[in-house]
């Protein structure tokens, strides 16, 4: 099979390739080509900036492809460039978009209305998460998707809700669309899975934010290009979207306990209402970079589509975490999480919290 990837030298964009080469397939990167990986004397290169779009059309011009996956669409502009370049001349063209489309993270720029007056800042503008568990592909209206962008949403998240809009309105383009959620893994450039392994090393107290109750489904690196492979590969999936993530549905505390478990540590978690974290600190709980997985309550994207359509596999939670948490420990170059330097203000209200927790349960046992 002859596979166009745009991008493909970066986190499971790497993988991909590295499982289409394995297999045999011939591939050709789009990329400017400042990042080579060590496959890179194995793949045909076109090199370009995908966001000049007249010349990425005049790059492609004439060239065939199988399939073409496209891990840098962002823009409505940038896929209206790949459907001039690529129409009827790819059997199918995957593009990946985001389980932020529903909703939550990377659509909300806050947690919490920065006036402290409402409820969370549009959170649920176009799901309500929490009446939506699991989330499926329909769920999502794209027919209340405008064109315009808006200050007041994250671009990210808008940008691939025009992407999805406009390749649906696209007669005859063989579309695929892989809405993926926080993908997390060796070589994760966000550093969300070092967050919490970083407060689970250090042993002191970590606050577990409404007892760590809420759950979500994420996304392993390697699953989540073994889906775009599997998808190309499908007769079923054209002009269809998909929800990619793993089998399993933890709790943040549940994973927690495995990062604890994979890294030989004893998780010291102090469990504190939500309202009583973001009232009594003054902790960034509005920037979604801060305890990332916390919140919201219920983020879960339903997969069953996609084992219908291609059998979508799954590396066991306990297992992926187990081989991260190795990564981090042999590779990592020593730079904090987000908001690590806030670690003192962390700790110092867990265990003030957990005092006075201690305190009224022996007041009310008097």
């Amino acid at each position: 099979m002859n596979v166009l990837v745009i991008g493909g030298t970066l986190y499971f964009g790497k993988v991909i390739v590295r499982k289409l080469l394995a297999r045999g397939d011939t591939v050709t990167l789009f990329t400017r080509g400042n990042t080579r990986p060590d496959f890179w004397g194995e793949v045909s290169h076109i090199t370009g900036d995908r966001t000049d779009h007249e010349r990425f059309v005049e790059l492609l011009r004439g060239k065939t492809f199988d399939a073409v996956v496209d891990n840098l669409a962002f823009r409505l502009e940038d896929v209206q460039a790949a459907v001039k370049a690529l129409r009827a001349q790819t059997g199918k063209y995957l593009v990946a978009s985001t389980v932020s489309t529903y909703g939550g993270p990377g659509h909300a720029l806050a947690w919490t209305d920065p006036s402290k007056r409402g409820r969370p800042l549009r959170i649920d503008e176009f799901v309500d998460l929490q009446a939506h568990c699991p989330m499926s592909e329909d769920d999502l209206d794209l027919d209340a998707v405008r064109w315009e962008y808006s200050s007041e949403i994250d671009q990210y998240a808008q940008g691939k809700r025009q992407i999805e809009k406009y390749l649906r309105e696209v007669p005859e383009f063989p579309w695929v669309v892989m809405r993926v959620p926080a993908t997390l893994g060796p070589e994760d450039p966000s550093l969300r899975f070092w967050w919490y392994m970083q407060r689970v090393l250090d042993g002191r107290e970590i606050l577990l934010r409404d007892g760590g109750s809420n759950i979500f489904r994420l996304g392993f690196r390697d699953d989540v290009a073994q889906a775009f492979v599997d998808a190309i590969d499908s007769p079923n999936t054209v002009r269809q979207t998909y929800n990619i993530c793993q089998d399993e549905v933890p709790t943040l505390l549940r994973f927690l306990q495995a990062i604890a478990k994979a890294a030989g540590r004893t998780l010291a978690a102090v469990a504190v209402p939500g309202d009583a974290a973001e009232r009594l600190t003054d902790l960034p709980w509005d920037d979604w970079q801060f305890d990332p997985f916390s919140r919201p309550s219920a983020y879960v994207m339903s997969i069953s589509k996609a084992r219908r359509d291609f059998g979508l596999r799954n590396t066991p939670m306990a297992d992926w975490v187990r081989e991260t948490v190795y990564w981090y420990t042999d590779n990592h170059d020593g730079a904090d999480s987000a908001f690590y330097d806030r670690r003192d203000d962390e700790v110092e209200f867990a265990r003030w919290w957990r005092d006075q927790h201690a305190k009224l349960l022996q007041s009310r046992r008097r």
